[in-house]
């Protein structure tokens, strides 16, 4: 069996993943009501490297996870 290695990421990122995730989010949870809206880390990298790419709109669907909390969930 392989070892297991650890990478460390630097907190800049993640702050920069949640920056993103949180403004993208805030518009969502407007036009949806809802007052929770749950976006990972992975899918706010998934939209940063879109727009890095030149992306300039995403498919993406909110799963409800109760009366007014959801889960954003990113199409293709």
């Amino acid at each position: 069996m392989g070892k297991t290695k650890i990478a460390r990421v630097d907190e800049s990122l993640i702050d920069a993943f949640g920056r993103i995730g949180k403004s993208f989010a805030e518009n969502i949870k407007r036009e949806y009501n809802l007052r929770e809206l749950f976006v990972s880390d992975i899918l706010a990298s998934q939209l940063i490297a879109g727009k890095v790419t030149g992306k300039k709109s995403f498919e993406f669907r909110v799963e409800k996870t109760g009366m007014n909390k959801g889960r954003l969930i990113l199409i293709g």
